[in-house]
C-alpha cells in the first residue's frame, strides 16, 4: 500500500519544494497537494519530487474552499490552472473543490466542463465543514450517477465520514462505494490528529478493513500532533504492518 503525504497539512514549515524532499526523506511513497500557490515554478517542483509520483492536487481553494458550485467563470480559470499543474507534475487526479454555498446547476456545469478538458481523473470529496456545498456521501454518489463517467470518482476522507457516521457505518460506506472511490484520506476521527494504529484502535481496525478492500494507496491529511519519538517513520511503518 502506498502512503501519501498531503503537503497542505504536513511539513508546512518548509517551502513547497522542500516539503516534497522532506516527505521523500521521511519514507513516504507519493505526495498530494492542496492548491498550489500562484506563481509556483512547476519545473522546479517536479525536480524536487525526484522519483515521487503526485497522487493528486486541488483546484483553487481560497477562503471559500473552492468555487465549483459558486462561479462558472471563476471555476473555468481555476480548472485551467489546476489542469496545467496536473499535466506538468504527472498528477494522478484533480480534486474539484466545490466551495461554500453555491447551487447544483453551477456545480454540474463546472464538473462537465472539467471532465471535457482533461484525461486526468476527477475526484469530488464530501466535506463536513458547515456550509460546504458537497455535504454528504449520498449527494456525491448522486453526482456520480448523473455523469456516469469512469473519470469521476469520490475521495473518501475518514475524518469527514466519521463526522457524519459511526465507525461501523463509515466502514460499510467504504465497502458499498468502493468501486466508485478514487482515493482515501486518513486522519483521526474527531480532531484530525495523527492516524496512528499503535495509538488508536479505530485506525488499526480501519487499516484492516482497507487491506480487505485491497486499497492501493492512502493519503495522510492530518494535523501533526505526535512527539518526535512517534515520528512519520513510525506512523508509516505501523500503517503498513
Amino acid at each position: 500500500m502506498l502512503i501519501s503525504a498531503n503537503l497542505g497539512f504536513l511539513f508546512t514549515d518548509l517551502p513547497l519544494p522542500d516539503r516534497a524532499r522532506a516527505a521523500r526523506d521521511a519514507g513516504f511513497d507519493v505526495v498530494e497537494f492542496h492548491d498550489l500557490p500562484e506563481g509556483t515554478d512547476l519545473a522546479a517542483l517536479r525536480a524536487s519530487l525526484g522519483y515521487m509520483p503526485v497522487m493528486g492536487l486541488n483546484t483553487f481553494m481560497g477562503p471559500g474552499m473552492g468555487r465549483a458550485a459558486v462561479s462558472r467563470g471563476g471555476f473555468a480559470r481555476d480548472f485551467a490552472v489546476a489542469a496545467q499543474a496536473a499535466a506538468a507534475l504527472g498528477a494522478r487526479a484533480i480534486h474539484v473543490v466545490a466551495g461554500m454555498g453555491g447551487d447544483s446547476a453551477t456545480y454540474l456545469h463546472n464538473l462537465d466542463h472539467a471532465l471535457a478538458r482533461t484525461p486526468c481523473p476527477i475526484v469530488i470529496e464530501p466535506i463536513s465543514a458547515p456550509g460546504y456545498f458537497l455535504s454528504g456521501v449520498a449527494q456525491a454518489k448522486a453526482v456520480l450517477d448523473h455523469f456516469n463517467s469512469p473519470n469521476l470518482r469520490i475521495m473518501a476522507d475518514w475524518f469527514h465520514l466519521r463526522a457524519w457516521h459511526s465507525e461501523d457505518e463509515a466502514q460499510q460506506i467504504l465497502t458499498r462505494l468502493w468501486p466508485h472511490i478514487g482515493h482515501v484520506q486518513l486522519a483521526r476521527a474527531g480532531d484530525r490528529g495523527a492516524p496512528c494504529p499503535m495509538l488508536d484502535a479505530e485506525i488499526a481496525r480501519l487499516m484492516g478493513h482497507l487491506r480487505g478492500l485491497r486499497c492501493a494507496a492512502i493519503g495522510l491529511e492530518y494535523r501533526p500532533d505526535l512527539p518526535p519519538t512517534r515520528g512519520y517513520g513510525d506512523i508509516i511503518a505501523a500503517l503498513r504492518a
